[in-house]
């Protein structure tokens, strides 16, 4: 019984020191938020304009793509005609006529994807430059107020210890009897066996 007080204390104490850090938790993340908020919008900005310029690669392949299949169905239509009419022996008949149609969807779809690929590839480098930049300039930099946020970090880590302390260490001694009774019993049990 005294265990389980224990650990409703220990519980009870755990629960009241989540309550007393989330104000400090909650103001290190504004901390941050606003700290980076620069960041996020300059990132913002850069996206935006890589998106634009591959805008027009995008509604390309796009174009060509909806074009290329409104021709592949426009070919298939008969094809789809005749299975609704098909025997059993014609299906083979119809799937060396569509495997060809099929390749050639495939081989084209390739084609285009390997051109948007190499039209993009040029922002995407520009892209990963940007970000490496801005990755740099905070190493080099720092975050505004790390230090702040690290003395906070260092306070909140100092009054955690101080508060559980005292709590594990008053565990720890009334847990202790019942350690030892148990290990008395369980040399005993083991000494019977002998």
């Amino acid at each position: 019984l005294k265990l389980a007080d224990n650990l409703d204390t220990l519980s009870a104490a755990a629960a009241k020191l989540r309550e007393d850090m989330a104000p400090y938790y909650k103001e290190v993340r504004e901390m941050w938020l606003k700290d980076t908020e620069s960041l996020r919008q300059e990132l913002t900005k850069d996206l935006e304009e890589v998106k634009e310029k591959i805008r027009p690669f995008l509604d390309q392949f796009s174009t060509k793509w909806t074009e290329e299949l409104e021709q592949y169905r426009q070919r298939l239509a008969p094809v789809a005609q005749e299975l609704k009419e098909l025997t059993k022996q014609k299906v083979e008949l119809m799937q060396e006529k569509l495997t060809p149609v099929a390749e050639e969807v495939r081989d084209r779809l390739r084609g285009h994807v390997e051109e948007l690929r190499k039209n993009l590839a040029p922002y995407s480098s520009e892209l990963r430059q940007k970000l490496s930049q801005k990755l740099e300039e905070i190493r080099e930099k720092g975050i505004p107020q790390a230090a702040e946020y690290q003395a906070k970090v260092v306070e909140q880590l100092s009054n955690l210890r101080e508060k559980v302390t005292p709590l594990v260490q008053d565990f720890k001694e009334r847990l202790t009897p019942y350690a030892e009774n148990l290990k008395t019993r369980f040399i005993a049990l083991l000494d019977d066996l002998r």
